[in-house]
């Protein structure tokens, strides 16, 4: 099986990367959190990770902004959207990332389900291995 899948969490509202984290280490993989929205495509590029949790209502950085990004240091892994937003907001963002040629973003809605978030993260692990 190799190592763990990397997880990085990217909220600028700590304690919720914090629960993501700890959500994936229970799924059993190896979890990092940021809330510095600006400095994530350093951290991408350093850790590699497999998926991105990103609430995509963060100050500085604009998810399509983050998202262009990510296109363009052509990440290749898995992005789950985390957000309070609307629907119609969280459809229009997921639609604009896989024009972007990024894998479509799985989405979910703040307040987090858990049990859904644990689901998604070890349907992922199911395919890795």
């Amino acid at each position: 099986m190799g190592h763990a899948l990397k997880l990085l969490a990217v909220d600028d509202d700590a304690p919720s990367a914090e629960l993501i984290v700890r959500v994936a280490e229970r799924c059993g993989y190896d979890a990092f959190a940021t809330s510095d929205s600006r400095g994530v495509i350093n951290l991408v590029a350093a850790l590699r990770p497999d998926v991105m949790a990103v609430d995509i209502s963060m100050p500085h950085v604009d998810a399509i902004e983050l998202f262009r990004m990510l296109a363009e240091a052509k990440y290749p892994g898995d992005i789950i959207i985390v957000s309070g937003q609307d629907e119609q907001t969280l459809s229009m963002v997921q639609r604009a990332a896989e024009l972007m040629g990024l894998r479509r973003p799985h989405v979910h809605q703040k307040p987090l389900d858990f049990a859904h978030l644990r689901e998604t993260l070890t349907k992922r692990l199911a395919k890795a291995g």
